[in-house]
């Protein structure tokens, strides 16, 4: 049964007392959390609006949205130097525009600065949380679209094995986003989840596994709230072999990291545009088959066009490239979608009733396949939990013995069921199989 079939049988929202306070776009292990509790798997595109700053007027979200993409990493700059483009840069109203009209159409704004592509300059890239932190952009804009919102904090920054040393280079690496971490927590209220792109331009994801770096962030993170994405240019990390790209995406599961895709596309470029081809379809099953978030290299207006999703910005416009990716029986944006922010959609409410119900507990994921997750308040643990199936028959019981659940799913068939814990109102979920 595909997970579209049983998104579209769930007519309930998901709700929890966490989801209610939290107000954000949150992690648990490696799942990514809406702020309704629901769990998010990241499916969307790149988009540079404005075709890169050049054309104030140039906005092509409902484009985008087309693709039923649920997800948009946005590339913007803090600083060009490019004189024709940096007066859009610059202009607020443009930003908030954006990212309004990617949360308009239900899609989750993961905006991202692009100003030190592939650099190794750390004071420079500290230097970005005043960007991030400044009345313009944190307190008029993120902080108003801030259930909806990621913050990637720069893309493809520092080095790890293009350095003489990679050692050091890791350490440097990992005490340079420390100090970002801490720059940015100490902004009162700035809650969202930091996205830290891998180093060496974003492909080596060895670094976030490497000497524990990514759950050593995550840990030192007040908010534990780090989300990591490595960017598929892996022509030469990972041979271009599918199943090495496999390997090293389980490596990185395998330490329970919060893992996107931010960047994966057909061609890399080297010295010139288009350079090598990549095998980027078999990547693209393998992340549909183990629920890991993915963002296609880009919608339009790139050096490379054959990397285009669309010829011309516009949905009827689709390259051949584009039109594997959103039609794509097996993981396509159109034919295969991955579920919208439930807040986006209807917001925290259970649908029962038509009012907002507290239910002090977090199921996730949702689909499951073999397990499901309970995460309890603690006013509720020690409470009797039950699991029935849509016609109301018990097929399990349990109790929360402690703040975190976790239930064995994997032999009953797939379908929609019911968790009651305790007399709180029921959740509905989806098993696939």
């Amino acid at each position: 049964m595909k997970i579209s079939a049983i998104i579209g049988c769930i007519l309930f929202a998901l709700v929890s007392l966490e989801a209610q306070t939290q107000q954000y776009i949150h992690i648990n292990g490696k799942y990514i959390l809406g702020p309704c509790g629901d769990t998010l798997l990241l499916r969307g595109l790149n988009y540079a609006p404005y075709n890169w700053g050049y054309d104030i007027n140039s906005l092509e979200t409902a484009e985008v949205a087309k693709t039923r993409a649920n997800a948009v990493r946005m590339d913007w700059y803090a600083n060009n130097p490019d004189p024709n483009t940096d007066a859009v840069y610059k202009n607020y109203v443009a930003l908030d525009s954006a990212i309004s009209k990617c949360i308009h159409n239900k899609m989750i704004a993961v905006v991202e600065i692009h100003d030190y592509t592939c650099s190794n300059d750390t004071a420079a890239l500290l230097g970005l949380n005043t960007w991030w932190s400044q009345n313009n952009v944190f307190t008029n804009i993120l902080q108003k679209y801030k259930e909806s919102v990621i913050v990637n904090y720069a893309n493809e920054a520092l080095y790890f094995d293009f350095s003489g040393n990679p050692t050091a280079a890791l350490a440097t690496y990992k005490n340079t986003y420390k100090n970002i971490i801490t720059a940015l927590r100490n902004v009162s209220g700035f809650n969202f989840p930091i996205m830290i792109d891998a180093p060496d331009c974003g492909a080596n994801s060895d670094a976030f596994i490497t000497s524990n770096v990514a759950n050593d962030l995550i840990q030192f993170d007040p908010r534990h709230n780090l989300i990591f994405s490595a960017h598929a240019y892996w022509y030469s990390f990972a041979n271009n072999d599918s199943a090495q790209m496999a390997a090293k995406i389980n490596a990185v599961l395998a330490q329970n990291i919060p893992l996107v895709l931010g960047e994966v596309a057909n061609l890399q470029d080297d010295v010139n545009p288009c350079a090598y081809i990549l095998n980027y379809k078999p990547l693209l099953n393998f992340c549909q088959q183990n629920k890991v978030g993915w963002l296609a290299w880009s919608w339009d207006n790139d050096v490379c066009p054959a990397r285009q999703v669309s010829s011309n910005g516009n949905f009827g416009n689709l390259t051949s490239y584009g039109n594997d990716i959103v039609n794509s029986t097996v993981y396509g944006m159109l034919t295969v979608n991955a579920p919208k922010s439930q807040f986006l959609l209807n917001g925290c409410s259970t649908g029962i009733n038509n009012v907002n119900t507290v239910i002090d507990f977090v199921l996730y994921p949702n689909p499951a396949s073999n397990e499901i997750f309970i995460k309890a308040g603690r006013n509720i643990i020690g409470l009797a939990f039950t699991i029935m199936d849509q016609t109301g028959r018990t097929v399990l019981t349990g109790k929360l013995i402690n703040e975190l659940t976790i239930v064995d799913v994997n032999h009953q068939p797939a379908g929609i069921y019911l968790l009651k814990v305790g007399e709180q109102s029921p959740r509905f979920f989806g098993i696939l199989k």
